[in-house]
């Protein structure tokens, strides 16, 4: 009975519960996105080098480097999400500026030695954002949260609440008098609670809108030996800043007897941190056309801290009858995501046909929150419902001077062991490359399903979304 009531609890936060399992996954995926070649060709960069995103992919492209560079990426997002809800469709938008990355690369040449240049680079890209904007709204003759609240409120007694020794929704709920204790005739049943609005049909909406970004700084060094082979390594230093704001109202769709009209519950948190990762690589040219590539990721150690915040209003008949109960949580708590492998191939036709092909494999599986005792729920949760998973890009690049043309797809897989929440990118581009600058543009569709959860899945069906991101990257570059 102790882990159901846990379970329905947990469920009961809808979107917001910090510390669990969804922060874990959103922290460990990044997004196929960096300067506008890179994305062009689907991000399919751990052979090729010579291009400052691919330092948080495969490092070893450092070695490519025979000039000096300096780079820069404004990326334009334009997101869309679909909701799909007991049969009423609902779309919502967000747009948003971001900065790609921003990079400088220094070259050392070495003469009369095999190692023909040791080089370095500084500077930091972005690997994922986080701006998006939900809306959900339907009517439904089922369960509703109250009822999930209800659920988890039993087995509490009034002195519990009274006191704020329950789950913070149960106290909130037993404050704002959107539950009431059963009565057996004239006698209360401590401990049994039952909903203040009528058994009737509710209209449920819900708004979420999330912004942020996560954004890696990167202290790359590498170098070629013969020409080659190209060894290098990355430390990263990302740092997260994400915001969500979620509002949830439950209300009654015709004039009933239930004095109690409406139901709005908010939550907000804000979260900021920072972590550490290496990333070793290693390119090795098998003849004039054709290289190979590996890299491996270390999984990077997070330090979170969280601002957490919930606040429940009831509405009544009689306005001035109407309750509001809020709460705010401090957290503070460690995340290591998942380590991730790369292997990579490209190849050369016709001396102006360029072929490049990835392969990651990562393990969403190995994430993890500290300290354990007190995410023992959430890891379990992580190992159970995420899977090992793989990323597959291609790209594709034509010189036809001035011009290069530029086509990339990426299949990225589900971290779900049970459901195929995979995402595609389907990129296209073109570049103008004089040698002394450069400037390239990117045009990025990324596509996916998902779903969320208004509350507990015993008593209500998860909402499918369909999200679809529309990307137009600018890259400016100078050598010298």
């Amino acid at each position: 009975m102790i882990k159901r009531i846990l379970g329905i609890a947990i469920a009961i936060s809808t979107t917001l519960n910090a510390q669990n399992e969804v922060d874990a996954l959103r922290y460990s995926t990044h997004d196929n996105l960096g300067s506008a070649r890179y994305s062009a060709m689907g991000g399919a960069f751990g052979s090729l080098g010579g291009e400052f995103s691919a330092l948080s992919l495969n490092p070893a492209g450092i070695g490519m480097y025979q000039f000096s560079e300096f780079t820069f990426t404004p990326t334009f997002n334009l997101n869309s999400t679909k909701s799909y809800f007991n049969g009423t469709n609902t779309a919502d938008y967000n747009t948003g500026l971001d900065i790609g990355n921003l990079g400088l690369v220094f070259t050392i040449p070495k003469e009369d030695t095999d190692w023909k240049r040791i080089n370095i680079a500084i500077g930091w890209n972005q690997l994922a954002s986080y701006n998006r904007s939900v809306r959900i709204e339907g009517d439904n003759s089922g369960l509703t949260f109250t009822d999930n609240i209800v659920d988890a409120t039993n087995g509490f007694s009034m002195n519990d609440l009274s006191e704020g020794n329950a789950y913070s929704e149960s106290v909130m709920a037993w404050n704002t008098y959107l539950i009431d204790p059963l009565f057996n005739g004239d006698s209360v049943v401590d401990g049994q609670y039952i909903s203040n609005f009528s058994n009737g049909t509710k209209n449920q909406f819900k708004s979420i809108n999330s912004r942020g970004i996560l954004n890696e700084f990167v202290f790359s060094v590498g170098g070629s030996f013969q020409e080659k082979l190209y060894l290098g390594a990355t430390l990263g230093i990302p740092t997260l800043d994400y915001t969500e704001i979620a509002s949830y109202t439950e209300k009654e769709t015709s004039d009933t007897t239930s004095n109690l009209r409406q139901l709005d519950y908010s939550e907000e948190f804000t979260a900021y941190g920072h972590g550490y990762n290496l990333k070793l690589g290693a390119i090795y040219r098998v003849s004039e056309t054709f290289k190979v590539g590996g890299a491996i990721h270390t999984p990077t150690v997070y330090a979170i801290e969280e601002d957490y915040y919930t606040d429940m209003i009831t509405h009544f008949k009689d306005s001035t009858l109407d309750q509001s109960m809020g709460y705010e949580m401090p957290f503070q708590y460690n995340l290591t995501t998942p380590w991730k492998a790369i292997v990579s191939a490209s190849t050369i036709f016709n001396n102006n046909i360029l072929i490049s092909a990835d392969y990651e494999i990562l393990d969403y599986t190995k994430g993890k929150l500290y300290p354990d005792y007190e995410f023992e729920y959430g890891n379990k949760a992580i190992s159970k419902i995420y899977q090992k998973t793989e990323n597959i890009k291609i790209g594709a690049e034509m010189n036809i001077k001035p011009f290069i043309l530029r086509a990339g797809y990426a299949k990225l897989g589900s971290a779900f062991a049970n459901k195929d929440f995979s995402r595609e990118n389907y990129s296209y581009g073109l570049g103008i490359n004089n040698g002394g600058y450069y400037f390239d543009i990117a045009y990025v569709l990324s596509q996916g399903v998902n779903e969320h959860l208004l509350y507990s899945e015993e008593y209500i069906t998860p909402t499918p979304l369909v999200n679809t991101n529309h990307s137009l990257i600018f890259t400016i570059g100078f050598r010298y």
